[in-house]
Formats: structure tokens, sequence, C-alpha cells
């Protein structure tokens, strides 16, 4: 009893790439699914193809389809026009904020909409304005402002 690949198998295991795709970050297992696609066209069309050459055939598309889809995937990737956008703290430098706790030895706080900062910087007094210079973290480096 010997154990033959149907053209089908191909077409599962593309189906469980393409579900892999899905589920887990990255493009890889798309290319690979249309890889294991094409196998399985090839072995439906020719019933007596070797294992060899199916995983031959597998491997070529699977690398085909990503030198080939790459650059169309790319272009049909979204790019935001605001480059902060998962940068909060990035948006804040050059704000000028109001202290709310002074900043002794270095750190002191500061209160933004909902949120509280902690702030690093010379020693100044609640109320004074700042600068925020730049953001490390969660604690934003201030100056004083003019």
């Amino acid at each position: 009893m010997s154990f033959t690949i149907v053209f089908w198998y191909w077409w599962a295991l593309a189906g469980v790439l393409l579900v892999c795709e899905m589920m887990l970050p990255g493009v890889v297992f798309l290319f690979l699914a249309v890889g294991a696609a094409v196998a399985g066209l090839f072995l439906l069309v020719v019933s007596d193809l070797s294992l060899e050459m199916q995983l031959a055939v597998f491997a070529v598309f699977s690398v085909a389809a990503a030198v080939g889809l790459r650059p169309i995937l790319r272009k049909l990737q979204h790019r935001s026009d605001d480059p902060n956008l998962n940068e909060r703290g990035n948006a804040l430098i050059g704000k000028v904020l109001v202290l709310d706790q002074p900043i002794l030895r270095g750190r002191g706080r500061v209160t933004m909409g909902d949120g509280s900062w902690t702030v690093t910087g010379p020693d100044m007094v609640a109320g004074a304005k700042v600068r925020v210079a730049a953001v490390d973290g969660t604690e934003l480096r201030v100056e004083p402002a003019p």
C-alpha cells in the first residue's frame, strides 16, 4: 500500500496556509498558499506527476509569487499622512505646557487632556510654562518656554 498525493491535498494545504496568513502577521503564508494551489492545479492536469516534481512546482511558484506579488502588495498598502500616528509622544514635541507639579531634582509632572506625564528637565516651580523638547519612552524632556 503506497501513499499517493491527490490534487486536493495541495488545495487543502493552500487553505490551511491562507488561514495561517489571516491569523499571523506578515505576508509569507500567502506566497506559500499560491505555490500550493498551483502545485495542486499541476497535479490535476498531469495526474502522474512525481512527488519531486510537485515539490519543485510548489517551490518555484512560491518564490515566483513572492517576487511578483510583493511590489503589488506594497502599492496597495495604505500609508498614513500623519507620521506620528502611532507615536503619540512625538506629536507633543514643541508643545507648550504648564507644570502641575514643580520639577524638583530633575523630575516633575504635567497634565495634558486626560493624561498625566512625567517630565524631566531643569528645576522649575509649579505653574511655569515649559516646552517639550523630546520624548523618552513615557517621559517628556522639557525646557523653559520663552
